[in-house]
């Protein structure tokens, strides 16, 4: 029986990868069928391959990325909260790994109770 096809985990795959040109072609797939963005963990992970391949292109990207969770945050998010992701985005060219922990950190909604 053949498996259903789920193409945010082919994009996720292309992620783990490194496949950037992959990934970036099927995100804009995904968006342009399902008329909605990919979800903002999804696109944050194209940041450190952005950094690595494309830093001229590195700033326009992060800068891109915050200014849409500064908006989907309305009402949660502070100011500091702010930058403290900011200062992530910062960090990911230098240390992709611990600048996404610090930000997903961030992000993570608060707990409820």
């Amino acid at each position: 029986m053949p498996r259903p096809y789920r193409p945010v985990r082919e994009l996720e795959a292309h992620l783990d990868r490194g496949e950037l040109q992959f990934a970036i072609a099927l995100a804009r797939t995904l968006t342009d069928e399902s008329a909605r963005p990919l979800e903002l963990d999804v696109t944050l992970r194209f940041l450190p391959l952005i950094a690595a391949e494309r830093p001229q292109a590195f700033d326009a990207w992060a800068l891109r990325w915050l200014t849409r969770w500064c908006a989907e945050g309305a009402g949660r998010a502070s100011v500091d909260d702010a930058v403290e992701v900011a200062q992530g985005l910062a960090e990911i060219p230098v240390d992709a790994e611990h600048a996404l922990m610090l930000i997903r950190a961030v992000s993570a909604p608060p707990p409820l109770g």
